[in-house]
């Protein structure tokens, strides 16, 4: 799966992690119902996130349906969220809009030469991009809640700003306000207006972190590729942008304080849990440190991608990814399993592709 946030359903217990379960469930069920069975490859973790902010803030929980088998549960059955609540529907148009997003900023960052130049993946995003933008602005009452529209047009230009020779904070406000408008939605939504003001903050500052962690660890591969990257780009040093990052959370932690939710132990655990274990991955296990490594052994090249087809396969498609630790062999990363330490019985995801 996509996203920052990569929560352990091993740190849950039983009624929080068929939460979890329930929503995850329902956003891949809902991208399936409404955009067909390709569009559960972009389920992302943050926007499951989103899904849950949503039901948090309602007075009474979102329905729930029943399941039908999935080879991820044994081929069994499960309680999850209606695909047709509102909250999944959130959570999988966001998962779309991010897509979208995406497949055009490699369009961009092609044609910008931010990137090594690509035929394959030039081709593919040229492909994809306006099937996700169709399919990320086709639920009515969601994208008119979020801005779909608007919010894809300005990330759009986000290459435009990289090659201006931007600051770190102008690089980084296009996520902000993305994800700023997609938190505020939430409220809007959920019928929860009280809750807006503090959601846009908070989502301003999840986007902006999302951004830096993203450019942490990829500071090391963009540079043997010659790939734009932030913190390069600016002169930003990996303990400077720890810094922010802690800032961001803190700021984060704070906000969420301050909102009125039917029950938050799920959000805490997901989004603030998630976050702290996101900074282990890119920074090193202890967050509050200080750090003089430039990060992580170099990985060995990869083989052509031809080459990685059938192993991608045998990872993603067969639920290997959820339940072990594994290589994703689309950009040889070392990815910890989503739920190492327990059962298959709760990899409830469709799908668990993080390519």
């Amino acid at each position: 799966m996509f996203g920052v946030l990569s929560p352990c359903i091993t740190h849950l217990d039983s009624e929080l992690g068929a939460q979890w379960r329930a929503h995850m469930c329902g956003v891949c069920l809902s991208l399936r119902n409404d955009h067909g069975q390709l569009a559960r490859l972009t389920t992302n973790t943050d926007a499951i996130v989103v899904s849950i902010l949503v039901d948090a803030q309602r007075q009474s929980p979102s329905n729930m349906v029943t399941a039908g088998p999935c080879a991820l549960r044994g081929m069994r059955t499960a309680q999850v969220i209606a695909p047709a609540e509102l909250s999944v529907r959130l959570g999988a148009t966001t998962s779309l809009t991010l897509a979208s997003a995406k497949a055009a900023d490699v369009l961009a960052e092609q044609r910008a030469g931010l990137a090594a130049p690509s035929a394959l993946r030039s081709r593919g995003a040229r492909f994809a991009e306006p099937r996700l933008r169709a399919k990320a602005l086709a639920d009515g009452q969601v994208t008119t809640a979020i801005g779909g529209r608007a919010l894809l047009d300005d990330l759009a230009g986000q290459a435009d700003v990289e090659v201006g020779g931007a600051s770190l904070d102008e690089i980084t406000d296009g996520a902000a306000r993305a994800a700023a408008a997609v938190f505020a939605a939430t409220a809007d939504l959920a019928g929860a207006p009280e809750n807006r003001a503090a959601l846009e903050q908070i989502g301003s500052d999840f986007g902006r972190c999302a951004h830096l962690l993203d450019a942490a660890e990829d500071i090391e591969s963009d540079c043997k590729t010659g790939d734009f990257n932030p913190l390069t780009a600016t002169g930003t040093s990996l303990e400077r942008a720890r810094q922010d990052c802690r800032r961001l959370i803190s700021a984060i932690r704070t906000a969420t304080d301050t909102l009125v939710l039917r029950d938050d132990r799920l959000l805490r655990v997901l989004l603030l849990g998630g976050l702290e274990r996101a900074m282990t991955q890119v920074f090193g296990h202890r967050t509050e440190a200080v750090f003089t490594t430039p990060g992580p052994p170099p990985r060995p090249p990869l083989p052509p991608f031809h080459r990685r087809i059938l192993p991608w396969m045998g990872v993603y498609c067969t639920g290997y990814a959820c339940c072990a630790d594994h290589t994703n062999p689309c950009n040889g990363k070392r990815h910890q399993g989503a739920c190492k330490g327990c059962d298959c019985d709760c990899c409830d995801c469709c799908d668990c592709c993080d390519c």
